[in-house]
């Protein structure tokens, strides 16, 4: 079978209770050679309200969509079987940016509905396109210091954060003269699976209730309890 490469991007309307409440789940599927087979954006109603923040500020709204749309669209349990799908074929690389959040992401929304959850790995490129000195930052961030044109793809569309994760990888293949293979080989480290993702949650409740007892209230109220906060890594 031949391989393949799923860049994937996750937007959620909120992640309040550290629940990932999915409104869209956007991928590039690739070749072996990162020729684009398909891309979509599989847009879902996320039953639940949106955080504020993501439509507080007309000229920099977060989302791609007004939230009329997402609510017109099926919620996450009809698309479950599709991403499931998408993401568990042998022959199949997965990889995102920040990938832990967005394995997080999937795996909170199959506990909200409680379906089982979808076992996966991720790349990470957050983690692994990267220099000290040169490349850091946010994902538009970096492919702008990479040079690459995105001036095709609409901002905070899950579908055009994934190929802009694909250009951003194979930017950085060109820059160090290595194959996506060769750069994933040497980075085996950044790839998260759904057992990390649970092992990391519960090391994080772990001192979370530790730090309370210790303080003798619940600090993690002193964050502000929105999208913009909540990490799994």
């Amino acid at each position: 079978m031949e391989k393949t490469y799923l860049f994937f991007d996750v937007e959620c309307a909120n992640c309040f209770g550290g629940v990932g409440k999915i409104c869209s789940f956007g991928y590039v599927l690739a070749d072996s050679n990162l020729n684009v087979i398909e891309s979509n954006d599989i847009v879902m109603n996320p039953e639940c309200e949106f955080d504020w923040y993501l439509f507080a500020h007309k000229d920099d709204i977060k989302l791609s969509y007004p939230q009329s749309y997402f609510r017109s669209q099926p919620a996450f349990p009809s698309f479950y079987e599709q991403i499931r799908d998408l993401i568990r074929v042998e022959s199949r690389t997965v990889i995102a940016f920040s990938a832990l959040n967005d394995v997080g992401f999937v795996e909170t929304a199959c506990e909200r509905y409680k379906l089982p959850l979808i076992n996966f790995s991720a790349y990470d490129s957050e983690k692994f396109v990267k220099s000290d000195e040169e490349i850091f930052g946010s994902l538009e961030k970096r492919c702008a210091i990479l040079g690459v044109d995105n001036s095709d793809l609409q901002a905070h569309k899950s579908s055009d954060d994934a190929v802009m994760t694909m250009r951003l990888v194979q930017a950085y293949c060109k820059k160090i003269n290595l194959s996506i293979d060769e750069l994933l080989k040497i980075n085996r480290q950044y790839c998260y699976s759904t057992a990390q993702f649970l092992k990391r949650r519960e090391e994080r409740a772990i001192k979370k209730a530790k730090r309370a007892q210790r303080y003798g209230k619940d600090i993690g109220r002193s964050r502000k309890n929105d999208s913009r906060t909540i990490r799994f890594d």
